[in-house]
């Protein structure tokens, strides 16, 4: 008889500082909000910026939904075959296109990248309450 391999997985909390590091090592996230009280999730582009997750957008459902409003930003990926990670960051979203704070002058004067054409970017800043990560391996 053919036995199958037992394959020893488990599941690690990463903690905040290793979370920030995912972080700042990508620069596609989604970020999940709500529309018509219903759930949304879309890809972005952002950059981590005084610890702070920042992402730019045009006008329309994000910029309608996401400002003064509590959303959350997750990423994932792998490290190899064997190991998965998802981190995931919650807090208040903030329009800082017109901020004259010069923490948000300052943030937008770093580029953060995007793949899609923007005709009247608005700079969002994601003011992180929460962070929590896990790695799962095999």
């Amino acid at each position: 008889m053919m036995r199958t391999p037992t394959v020893k997985r488990s599941s690690e909390m990463l903690d905040t500082a290793a979370c920030w590091s995912l972080l700042r090592s990508q620069s596609v996230a989604r970020v999940g909000y709500v529309v018509d009280e219903r759930p949304m999730i879309v890809p972005v582009n952002f950059s981590v910026i005084q610890d702070r997750i920042v992402f730019r957008t045009d006008p329309g459902d994000k910029l309608t939904s996401v400002p003064q409003r509590h959303i959350c930003v997750e990423i994932d990926g792998s490290d190899g075959f064997f190991h998965v990670w998802s981190v995931v960051a919650r807090g208040l979203a903030r329009d800082v296109t017109t901020a004259l704070d010069v923490e948000y002058v300052d943030i937008r004067r770093t580029l953060v990248p995007t793949f899609a054409p923007l005709a009247d970017p608005h700079w969002i800043a994601l003011e992180v309450e929460s962070i929590s990560g896990r790695r799962l391996s095999r």
